[in-house]
């Protein structure tokens, strides 16, 4: 088959397409002919040699996110079968219940092989089956960006009608966010440095749009939107805590998901935090459960995930230049089978 590799030492140019055997399937795993796979962030970072794991070994297959067709499956396996659609989730190991240490150790394109290849193997309980109304593309978008939305504003703030979601920029987490938030009939306000994309979240149904180059305390303009109270619950991706935490109500919650924006320019005043009784909660993407949830979820209420821009299985290098450059709007894919 034909997988990528990152080769030490991280950069595009160790980011690599070549030949290798097939993977074997164990008793307990499933082996997917992987048809699309989604970009994050993270796959951009991690390329570029902007961080890495505890442990990490290079070279490895990159990119976390992947839908396919079953075309194997190991003697033990019992929910999932020859033909089956399939989404695989961030965490191999995280199938069910709360967040633990022990099933977040590895995580798929960073501290173990990922995704980006012809054909894959895992374990039964870590895939999700993908409802037919998605395409393999479609499907790719949503273990990641989808998942971390979905476990921020659905497991966690369990988001109610009344509430205000503040969003920032219009990436894959932000984008599902919103998309989330008006399932669940919350308000949302959303932030970018482009007024095009400023519109087109408008036309998702964002409540209120911030351009944060025009308006550089876009925390102040938050307290203005929301008659002084401030957004009941941030998805924080940019690095900007200083600015979230003035943002946030009084017994609203921070979910702390990235830094996409680089590092923070400020520290935030955390002594403000127990005082009026906020809650900074990071959320580190979720488990095939919520995977699942969250399929069905869009699914039963016919909505798609926002992909920007489709790339083919040779250019995935320049995806990810495509996601150095911020000019997307929801996911970017690369085709693969």
């Amino acid at each position: 088959m034909k997988a990528y590799k990152l080769h030490e030492p991280k950069s595009l140019e160790n980011f690599t397409l070549n030949n290798y055997d097939e993977p074997a399937v164990r008793d307990h795993e499933v082996k997917i002919q992987v048809k699309a796979v989604s970009l994050n962030f993270r796959d951009w970072a991690l390329a570029n040699g902007w961080f890495g794991y505890p442990g990490e070994k290079l070279p490895f297959i990159p990119f976390s996110d992947a839908a396919g067709v079953v075309t194997e499956v190991g003697q033990s396996v019992t929910t999932i079968q020859v033909g089956d659609r399939v989404a695989v989730n961030f965490f191999p190991d995280w199938h069910d219940g709360p967040f633990s240490a022990a099933k977040t150790a590895r995580s798929l394109g960073g501290s173990t092989d990922g995704v980006l290849a012809e054909y894959v193997t895992f374990p039964e309980n870590s895939v999700a089956k993908v409802p037919d109304s998605f395409s393999f593309e479609e499907a790719a978008a949503f273990p990641c960006a989808g998942v971390t939305a979905w476990h921020s504003l659905v497991v966690q703030a369990q988001l109610k009608p009344t509430d205000m979601v503040l969003l920032q920029g219009t990436g894959g987490v932000s984008i599902f966010g919103l998309q989330i938030a008006k399932l669940m009939g919350a308000q949302v306000i959303i932030t970018s440095s482009s007024d095009e994309k400023l519109a087109q979240a408008r036309e998702m149904g964002a409540d209120y749009v911030i351009n944060y180059k025009a308006t550089p305390d876009w925390d102040e303009q938050v307290r203005a939107l929301t008659q002084g109270q401030g957004a009941d619950y941030v998805l924080e991706v940019a690095g900007q805590m200083a600015r979230s935490v003035k943002a946030l109500k009084a017994g609203g919650s921070i979910f702390q998901i990235g830094a996409v924006g680089g590092p923070a320019n400020e520290a935030p005043n955390l002594g403000m935090v127990p005082i009026n009784t906020q809650r900074i909660q990071g959320i580190y993407v979720g488990s095939t459960h919520m995977l699942t949830d969250l399929l069905q979820a869009f699914d039963r209420n016919q909505l798609k995930p926002i992909i920007s821009q489709i790339f083919g299985f040779e250019q995935a290098k320049e995806a990810l230049a495509y996601m150095g450059s911020g000019s997307h709007f929801g996911k970017i894919v690369v085709q693969v089978g």
